[in-house]
């Protein structure tokens, strides 16, 4: 409340040197001030119910529920050497490790069976033989699914090692009452870097907005290398699962956001909870995020209208921010100056409050110092991932 009392005060100074200053001036202070106003509705009412809650500790030990996790592998062999060893020995009473080998030409097959003589909790499944006019994970994933022991799964991917040995428990542990689904925070193994760090800072905000639209009651985004649900989801949306088989990326987001209830999703955060995936580069990573800009044709009208509407808003900070800083200066309107800048420190500030709060609950603590610095790249980014998708199109049909 305070917050917005002093904007109101803000804004009833500044009307008053407005009646002198250019009509461009005017207008660009009004870009300016409707920005920044609507970016902290974002940050209060959106990505604040989930940074400034207070998380649950995990049930007892003996309710953890059996658990399958499920792992697709194509050529592989050189991630899973390292990742089977990590998920086959979490500190977790009673779960699966089931391996899918989607058709792999390496040494997939012999690493699967000397896994399986040393661990008695991994269940490997063949499809070495298997025909499928479905390309990409879907397929195999399902098999997964179906291959799986238990009720409850959770996939993730044969390059992701879990943060810690409590992943399981810190996942599972979420699932209480009514809740059928648990989002967990996916990030990047740590390199040396500019880029690696832009890599945490995205998945960082990715995450503090997939789970602020889940505890607002709309499910709109997953990672499926951190995605735990119930069986009887997949059975129920058979048909809304396969639907979106051909997509490249983004058919975990478009399935929990068609097929889960508002009210079933739950979200695990904790840096004991954390999937890190093999790092990516540039390229790879441009793909994705075009994909995902692609994905979201598919969601629901309301969560689209914010996602896009909040990433717009981001670029106009920055262009109003520059035009009404370079105006008030060569105008030597110093009083205004302040006002702007006070404004444009406002946003920044709770903008550090809100996903530094957010990075400690995820483990990424290593990118608060340079938040506002990584978000400028991503928003100058932004243009061209978003062309670079319109070629991308194509290969969704």
């Amino acid at each position: 409340m305070q917050t917005f009392q002093y904007i109101c005060k803000m804004l009833l100074t500044a009307t008053m040197f407005l009646q002198n200053l250019p009509l461009h001036t005017i207008i660009c202070l009004i870009i300016l001030g409707f920005v920044i106003l609507s970016l902290l509705i974002y940050y209060l009412a959106f990505y604040g119910r989930f940074v400034f809650r207070k998380e649950k500790k995990h049930i007892l030990s003996e309710e953890y529920p059996p658990i399958s996790v499920i792992i697709v592998a194509h050529d592989e062999a050189h991630h899973l050497i390292k990742s089977l060893p990590e998920l086959l020995t979490q500190d977790y009473p009673n779960y699966e490790v089931v391996l899918v080998n989607d058709n792999s030409t390496d040494e997939t097959p012999q690493l699967a069976i000397e896994m399986k003589n040393k661990y008695h909790n991994l269940h490997y499944v063949n499809m070495a033989s298997s025909v499928s006019t479905i390309e990409g994970k879907k397929f195999p994933m399902a098999i997964g699914i179906q291959a799986a022991k238990y009720d409850l799964v959770l996939m993730t991917g044969a390059s992701c090692m879990p943060s810690s040995p409590y992943w399981l428990r810190q996942v599972a542990g979420r699932f209480v009452r009514k809740t059928r689904v648990v989002l967990g925070h996916a990030s990047y193994g740590r390199k040396p870097g500019l880029f690696n760090k832009l890599l945490h800072y995205d998945s960082l905000e990715t995450s503090v907005i997939a789970f602020s639209y889940t505890i607002s009651g709309m499910p709109v985004m997953a990672d499926g290398h951190n995605l735990a649900y119930h069986k009887g989801i997949f059975f129920k949306n058979k048909e809304l699962y396969f639907r979106h088989a051909q997509l490249p990326f983004g058919e975990d987001c478009i399935f929990i956001n068609e097929a889960v209830h508002h009210d079933a999703c739950n979200v695990v955060a904790s840096p004991e909870a954390v999937m890190e995936q093999y790092p990516i580069d540039f390229s790879k990573w441009m793909q994705i995020k075009q994909f995902a800009i692609i994905s979201r044709s598919f969601y629901k009208v309301i969560p689209r209208i914010l996602l896009k509407s909040y990433n717009w808003l981001c670029f106009l900070f920055h262009a109003a921010a520059i035009a009404c800083l370079c105006l008030t200066i060569l105008q030597h309107n110093w009083i205004m100056l302040g006002i702007v800048c006070g404004a444009i420190l406002l946003k920044i500030g709770m903008q550090y409050l809100v996903f530094a709060k957010g990075a400690g609950k995820l483990g990424e603590k290593s990118v608060v110092p340079g938040i506002f610095f990584y978000e400028i790249i991503l928003t100058l980014l932004r243009p061209w991932i978003y062309l670079g998708s319109k070629f991308e199109k194509s290969k969704w049909k």
